[in-house]
């Protein structure tokens, strides 16, 4: 039976150890998890990213106002994660866990088919892409920021907000990342 009273944090902390004791299981980063036969599960929950010791990639977010901002984004951090601690006005109004589209970017297209040959399958999860279909101003090469983890290969890579979000808040609430 599940204990309510655990905090996600502890959940992260036991599932992680769980796994880690378990011969074949590799977690190669804080969201996937790699099992025996090569497949990956993901897991979701939050979380700071990597420590500011972590090696940094330099990328540019075009606003859209057009103007363009470069940010030293963490290498293992989400692009959702790097866009709040550096100030770009990415929404995020599902804190990061593929609830919503309003950290929808636009990528370059070889960045975008670097990301994808990534995956299992070659194509976005279906979580994700379910998300996207609600997101303003979809293009081909478009991914939700939470879902992205920023690698090494990303400098010097140029990443578009799009004109405007679907927030279904009807208040206007713009949650601010903790």
């Amino acid at each position: 039976m599940l204990n309510r009273s655990r905090t996600a944090a502890s959940c992260k902390r036991s599932l992680l150890t769980r796994l880690s004791a378990h011969r074949g299981l590799v977690v190669d980063r804080p969201t996937t998890i790699i099992i025996p036969n090569g497949r990956t599960m993901m897991m979701r929950w939050h979380g700071d990213g990597p420590g500011p010791d972590a090696p940094t990639v330099n990328l540019t977010f075009v606003n859209p106002d057009e103007s363009r901002t470069p940010i030293a984004a963490r290498v293992g951090e989400t692009l959702l994660q790097a866009a709040h601690r550096t100030g770009i006005e990415m929404e995020g109004a599902c804190e990061g866990v593929c609830a919503c589209s309003t950290c929808h970017v636009i990528l370059e297209q070889d960045t975008y088919d670097r990301i994808l040959s990534e995956t299992d399958d070659g194509a976005l999860g279906e979580d994700e892409e379910d998300m996207l279909d609600m997101a303003f101003g979809l293009s081909h090469t478009s991914r939700l920021g939470c879902q992205i983890t920023v690698r090494e290969y990303m400098d010097g890579s140029v990443f578009t907000l799009p004109k405007a979000t679907r927030n279904f808040y009807v208040d206007g609430h713009k949650p601010k990342p903790h």
